[in-house]
């Protein structure tokens, strides 16, 4: 067998070998990014809403 088909098969052989815990490594890896960027955009919301009136009830 030459090279090149040596190496396409080592090649297809580890991809289906590998290629699933890679892709469930992989969601995990964006679950947790998800959880993080949740986590963070919790902490910044001030509770009112973006048309809510200023404390006093009247529009400045």
């Amino acid at each position: 067998m030459s090279d090149l088909g040596y190496n396409v098969v080592l090649l297809v052989l580890a991809l289906r070998v590998l290629g699933p815990d890679a892709l469930r490594l992989l969601r995990r890896l964006l679950g947790a990014g998800v959880r993080i960027g949740a986590a963070a955009l919790a902490e910044h919301r001030t509770g009112q809403p973006a048309n809510a009136l200023p404390v006093g009830g009247e529009e400045a």
